[in-house]
């Protein structure tokens, strides 16, 4: 291996073991804001009420497909932002036996509470960075997940595809993806 090829691996592996240690961070966050929060969906209903209104009333099912999430579950957090009139339900205008989830005008203040918490939360993460590391941090970063998204997704992609084909010669282009697929589960 040369020389800048091991300083390619140990950078990379540094990224890779960053990435890790982050991972593990935000997981035991959620835990300690899941066991604060108790049975309180109020905290669950935040994803439901960004995404509403950054895409538009929506039916349920479409918002549980956005969010990644099981209807039901979806269906519940929506009766608990209903109840608590963040979000409302009317018709759909294309099918009027179905309905659409809206967000209210008590919803997006709450957004904005949230939103605010948010800022206010990261601002003290960040807490002696410069404006310029900030900016380059969030340019990285917003690069790197881009990255990181594109290549898991076609990764998994041509797993799924060769698991769907298992007869079938993958491409010259889908060989060498299939080959760095075996025993990893990026």
């Amino acid at each position: 291996m040369t020389v800048m090829a091991a300083q390619r691996t140990a950078a990379v592996a540094l990224v890779t073991d960053s990435f890790i240690d982050l991972q593990r961070t935000v997981r035991r966050s959620k835990a300690r804001l899941l066991a604060a929060a108790g049975n309180d969906v109020e905290s669950a209903t935040h994803l439901l009420l960004h995404t509403v209104e950054s895409e538009g009333p929506m039916r349920a099912s479409a918002l549980a497909a956005s969010v990644h999430a099981d209807l039901s579950t979806v269906s519940r957090q929506v009766g608990a932002r209903v109840g608590r009139r963040r979000g409302g339900r009317r018709a759909d205008q294309r099918d009027g036996r179905a309905c659409v989830l809206a967000v209210t005008d008590a919803g997006r203040a709450a957004i904005a509470e949230h939103e605010r918490g948010r800022q206010a939360f990261f601002d003290e993460v960040l807490t002696g960075w410069s404006d310029d590391e900030l900016r380059q941090f969030g340019q990285q970063l917003e690069r790197f997940t881009a990255a990181y998204d594109r290549v898991h997704a076609a990764r998994v992609g041509a797993r799924s595809w060769h698991q769907d084909n298992p007869q079938q010669v993958p491409s010259q282009q889908n060989s060498t993806t299939a080959e760095t697929l075996k025993g990893t589960n990026a």
